[in-house]
């Protein structure tokens, strides 16, 4: 039941609706209940495994709560942890982790045959397990009072419109929204649906259009040129982030029409001036959990290592935030899916960072003896473009189908081509409409054009600041839009594989 579906329609529909006329004390369960039916009727093999682990961990909170033993609380953390990442571990990386070694046992010559394995990954298992794992640290801190109704933290990890691909709401500010307020809100269904709208736009007239322009290029390492791969590099930004915030466009908009306000996961990332404000404004609310549960603890802990030390301890917490974030980074990578393609991808986001920090004072020199210093929005305009150029750059390993495919296509970035002759543009172009590309190319403009007006004001605001008719106006463009030039042949989103 894909949400770009017309059984996910009704479901909804029929959901929303019973879900408002039920008396309140009954709404948590029922649309426990939903989201548990939303779940099979995707992957029914992996709703057992969800609900035992909600147990798990719902009983384990419990216990941290009860004990005022420091050591008994941290043993039983440990627990949860080792549980949740243990189960993270076996369905998501056992494959990967048996492919690895095989290939390392090749590379030296030995014949011994490890067993296949074939496992399912269940529906949004690294969503849910890490909205568990902050949930356990939160009332391991003190931060969360221990939840006492299993209905509402269940329903906390298993709501359905975010469980697929997230967000990943913190219990403290998702949990406490359950059940729905009672009180009128005329403004909700709207914000809903302008939500929902938007998010079908860039999905079904922008990603998907994108989809068959990268795939000619990444599937086929070696058989394009420079300007064609940076043309597919490009692409494959817009298509990734148009297709991930389409999909938080959704999720938050389905909440808004059922009652709860889900957290804002994108704010502009491709206008950051810089890797860091990339991360602050790109998945937010993965950024923001590796942040306060890796890299700030890992850091920390570094620092109080290396500060005992003489040689370090003059710059400890420098080295300690270059080793936690490098780390953090090929950890977020690794999050993303089982490949060394993600891994590669969190390293080289991860080497950004330490080269912002450390180029920090050669950079201001530089924009100084520019004078760009005295010319602001020129600085911003190199420094916005310079940074989606570094992000469209790492992009490049996370769509590539190996670390040599991503090689070869980076290779071929710099690679002159053969002799005069165009066949590679020829052979991209063949069977594509040159209508499509303009068309692709307007949509991602379009998509622009509303980002630079989302920086200053959210899109309930923007809307609601606007006449009527010129409202309705932008409505029935949109959904024209959708309905005209919507590509319908693939309804899965990109993170919903992670």
């Amino acid at each position: 039941m894909a949400f770009l579906s017309l059984e996910f329609l009704v479901f909804f529909a029929l959901t929303a609706a019973l879900h408002r006329a039920l008396p309140s004390r009954f709404r948590n369960l029922f649309l426990l209940l939903a989201g548990y039916f939303f779940y099979a009727a995707n992957q029914p093999l992996g709703l057992g495994l969800l609900i035992a682990s909600t147990l798990i961990d719902f009983f384990l909170a419990q216990g941290i709560a009860a004990q005022r033993d420091p050591r008994s609380r941290k043993r039983l953390l440990a627990l949860g942890l080792a549980i949740n990442l243990g189960i993270l571990a076996v369905f998501k990386y056992a494959v990967f982790i048996g492919a690895s070694f095989q290939a390392f046992l090749s590379r030296l010559h030995v014949s011994q045959a490890l067993p296949a394995l074939h496992l399912i990954l269940p529906l949004g298992l690294s969503y849910y397990t890490f909205k568990k794992i902050s949930y356990l640290f939160d009332v391991y801190r003190r931060r969360l009072p221990v939840e006492r109704s299993f209905s509402r933290f269940a329903l906390y990890v298993s709501f359905f419109p975010a469980i697929q691909a997230g967000p990943m709401d913190r219990a403290g500010e998702l949990m406490t929204q359950f059940p729905a307020s009672d009180r009128p809100d005329p403004g909700r269904f709207g914000e809903g649906l302008q939500l929902i709208v938007w998010g079908l736009f860039k999905k079904l007239v922008v990603a998907d259009r994108l989809a068959a322009l990268v795939s000619t290029v990444f599937d086929q390492p070696g058989s394009f040129r420079g300007p064609v791969i940076i043309l597919a590099a490009c692409a494959y930004s817009w298509q990734i982030y148009c297709d991930f915030s389409a999909y938080t466009d959704l999720a938050r908009g389905l909440g808004r029409i059922l009652g709860f306000r889900l957290m804002e996961n994108f704010r502009q990332p491709y206008l950051a001036r810089s890797i860091g404000d990339f991360w602050r404004r790109w998945h937010i609310s993965l950024s923001t959990w590796l942040r306060d549960y890796l890299f700030l603890p890992v850091s920390y802990s570094l620092s109080r290592r290396f500060s005992r030390r003489p040689v370090l301890a003059p710059r400890a917490d420098r080295v300690a935030y270059m080793i936690g974030v490098v780390l953090t980074m090929a950890l977020c990578g690794l999050w993303h899916g089982a490949g060394w393609t993600f891994v590669a991808w969190g390293l080289l986001q991860g080497l950004f960072l330490v080269s912002s920090l450390l180029t920090k004072k050669l950079r201001r020199k530089g924009v100084k003896a520019l004078g760009l210093d005295r010319r602001r929005r020129w600085r911003d305009v190199m420094r916005v473009a310079v940074t989606f150029a570094m992000v469209s750059f790492s992009w490049i390993f996370f769509r590539a189908p190996s670390v040599k495919g991503a090689l070869t296509l980076i290779g071929d970035i710099f690679a002159r081509p053969a002799g005069a002759s165009n066949a590679w543009m020829d052979r991209f172009l063949a069977g594509r409409p040159i209508l499509e590309l303009v068309l692709a190319g307007a949509a991602v403009v379009a998509v622009v054009a509303v980002e630079r007006l989302l920086e200053k004001a959210s899109l309930r605001e923007l809307l609601a600041a606007q006449p009527v008719w010129r409202r309705w106006l932008a409505y029935y463009l949109i959904i024209f839009a959708v309905l005209l030039f919507g590509i319908y042949a693939q309804p899965e989103f990109i993170y919903g594989r992670f």
